[in-house]
């Protein structure tokens, strides 16, 4: 039995409660800093690795206690099931955890790219953003920039598809895409554009997808590489098309 204190929570104009529904957006995230993470996987992993990070448990009566591994600093929230529903976006069933978000130093184009590959994601899709980030920290990517366009890396949908990578990777805030110089080293990928398995990999640039829908804007497009496809299909996942050329860069890197 937990002789942590309980803050109950009932109705939603509970001071609380309303901001924990604002950090379900990216903006109610900047706002304070913090986010909702589910799943009990990514939790364990959080307060095995990071416990620094956990600023509330976010739970009904019925659900676990928290567990040792929580900071004693940390709140414990005990909110009624039908709010608790409104906070647990994935549907898990399962105790949230409040965490503060980890500082995103900010890149700029003349800070250049550090060796290897940097991965810019324009994507609005938090989905997306999540499942990249995924990818990089499998593929090891010196750095993961998100540009102005992009979701929020720690929105709840970004943080469950990215398995908690999220929390491995290094991350920085980018300018928007139509800020980026075409001075700088970047390799770009639209479907309209040269075949990635033939292409030789600088010792360090920035890859850059398409945005879902518009791809990428023309001045890109013209040194823009490609996955050869069959044809059945008219073009890939963003996050997908991103792990595979993600993938044949690490591999010759490492070879």
């Amino acid at each position: 039995m937990s002789t942590r204190s309980i803050r109950r929570i009932e109705s939603e104009d509970n001071r609380v409660f309303k901001r924990l529904v604002q950090m379900l957006t990216g903006r109610g995230i900047r706002k304070h800093d913090a986010a909702i993470v589910s799943g009990p996987k990514i939790i364990a992993d959080i307060l095995h690795a990071s416990p620094e990070l956990a600023d509330a448990w976010i739970s009904t009566p019925k659900q676990s206690t928290p567990p040792p591994t929580l900071p004693a600093s940390a709140a414990w929230y005990e909110v009624s099931p039908r709010l608790f529903q409104k906070l647990d976006l994935a549907g898990t069933d399962a105790p949230l955890l409040l965490v503060k978000t980890p500082e995103m130093p900010a890149w700029e184009p003349e800070h250049g790219f550090a060796p290897g590959c940097s991965l810019l994601v324009p994507f609005q899709d938090p989905e997306n953003v999540g499942a990249v980030i995924r990818s990089a920290v499998a593929f090891g990517v010196a750095e993961v920039v998100l540009l102005a366009e992009a979701a929020h890396p720690y929105h709840p949908k970004s943080l469950r598809a990215s398995g908690g990578a999220v929390f491995l990777a290094t991350l920085r805030r980018g300018p928007s895409l139509a800020a980026l110089p075409d001075t700088l080293p970047i390799v770009p990928l639209s479907a309209d554009g040269a075949d990635v398995s033939t292409f030789a990999f600088p010792e360090r640039f920035g890859f850059l997808p398409g945005i879902e829908g518009p791809g990428l804007p023309d001045r890109f497009r013209a040194r823009a590489l490609s996955i050869p496809m069959s044809g059945a299909v008219e073009s890939l996942n963003a996050a997908a098309a991103t792990a595979i050329v993600l993938y044949l860069w690490s591999k010759r890197n490492h070879r």
